[in-house]
């Protein structure tokens, strides 16, 4: 098993490993955050261009059946969905500069978002999943052959090994942050302060 890189405990220095987490998602949410604003801000200038555009997806039956249902919830709300995500990312940024600088209510708030992050990126993966296959029966179906189109199992493979990566990266970085020499490096932080 590989060691952390992690100055020692009590040194006052600050480890390498959770500077880089903190700056990494700091960067990421940083965009996301941009991005949901952005996003919020169409939804609020041009309502009826996003309603049009949502209607026109909802009426497509033969696609909306093969939604799972939570897909189907966030097509019909897409205000609320836009929403939320400003708040999750606006919630990321702020933990990100606080495990910068090194506050133990940012460490306990990024050990959540990854617990959250990781259950999200299953569940999402899952639901897409079964929302692939149904569109592939679907195709199958109305093809001549009655096979489901080329590549689709290896894309469906794909996506798997990649949501198994990640999630195993956002578990190792939770245990990361749960050790014992990050949690002295955060409560070191709090009695200089």
């Amino acid at each position: 098993m590989t060691t952390l890189p992690l100055m020692p405990a009590g040194s006052g220095r600050r480890s390498t490993l959770v500077s880089a987490v903190g700056w990494l998602f700091l960067v990421c949410s940083a965009l996301a955050t941009i991005g949901a604003l952005f996003q919020v801000f169409v939804m609020a200038v041009a309502p009826a261009a996003v309603n049009k555009a949502v209607d026109s997806v909802a009426h497509d039956t033969a696609f909306t059946q093969l939604l799972p249902r939570p897909y189907r919830f966030m097509l019909y709300h897409v205000h609320l969905v836009a929403l939320i995500k400003l708040a999750w990312w606006g919630l990321v940024l702020v933990a990100s500069v606080g495990v910068l600088k090194r506050k133990e209510w940012a460490r306990r708030t990024f050990l959540a978002v990854l617990a959250m992050g990781i259950a999200a990126l299953l569940i999402g993966f899952a639901w897409g999943d079964s929302f692939v296959m149904a569109l592939g029966a679907r195709i199958a179906s109305t093809s001549g052959r009655g096979q489901m189109p080329p590549g689709m199992g290896s894309g469906i493979a794909l996506a798997g090994f990649t949501t198994v990566a990640i999630a195993g990266a956002l578990l190792w970085l939770l245990f990361a942050f749960r050790s014992a020499r990050v949690h002295e490096e955060f409560a070191g932080s709090q009695r200089a302060a």
